[in-house]
Order: C-alpha cells, then structure tokens, then sequence
C-alpha cells in the first residue's frame, strides 16, 4: 500500500499529562471512547502510554485512584515518524503486538494510528480505486 503514516493517522490525540490520575484517565478513555492514551510531558515528547489493560491491572491490583500516570504508564513504546511508510507502519503493529502507535513530527506528537485507522486507510485508498488499465 502506498502512502505514508500520516495518511493513516487520527489526529488530534487525546492525551494526559504524566501527572494525571487513574481516575482521570479512565474518565478520558471512557469519554472519548477509545484504549488508551499517550502521557505527554515537558516540550510535547511522550513518556509512555497507559492502555486500558494497564487500567485493568492497576483496578485489579487495588491502586489508589490518585495513582499518577507516570506511576501506570507503560515506559517502552514504539512510535513512528510522520513520513514512515504505511508497510512499515503495519509491520511494527504486526511484529510488536501492538493496538496504539504514536505518530510524530520532530518528536511531537501529532497523530495516533491502530489497527482500525490501517483498515480504514485501507477501505478508503486502496479498495475504493478501480484496477488500471494498461
């Protein structure tokens, strides 16, 4: 498929602060209707991302709903530049089991892509265009 990770992306991101709370980011996610979100920190760059399976887990563990994000926050996270093909986009969905993949420009950032947003770009770039005909 041709295009680009922008092409792909949702944007803008909903995202929390790392100082934010379990019980806001829940709030968020429940409001927005969506599985998790970037923590965002000084200067735009993200630190991490709290999903709903760390949501799950913090509940399932009995956490204070003060608990902070930066406390939840998974710390690892794959991203990719805005300007990385959407292959490669998908492979790094595919390869690392992931659902949430931060796009970014100079290290901001500027979009989210999932696995619906990669079927969507699917059904609206690629399966809408009839075949050439040479």
């Amino acid at each position: 498929m041709k295009g680009h990770a922008r092409n792909m992306m949702t944007a803008p991101v909903v995202s929390v602060g790392p100082e934010a709370s379990l019980a806001e980011i829940a709030r968020c996610l429940a409001a927005a209707r969506i599985g998790g979100v970037p923590v965002v920190g000084e200067g735009g760059r993200v630190e991490g991302f709290v999903s709903e399976s760390d949501l799950l887990d913090a509940l399932l563990a009995d956490r204070d709903p003060a608990t902070r994000a930066s406390d939840l926050m998974t710390r690892s996270i794959h991203s990719v530049n805005e300007f990385d093909r959407t292959e490669e986009v998908m492979s790094l969905l595919r390869q690392h089991r992931i659902h949430h993949l931060p796009v970014l420009r100079g290290g901001q950032l500027v979009g989210m892509i999932t696995p619906s947003d990669v079927v969507r770009f699917m059904v609206e770039e690629v399966l809408s265009k009839p075949p050439e005909i040479g």
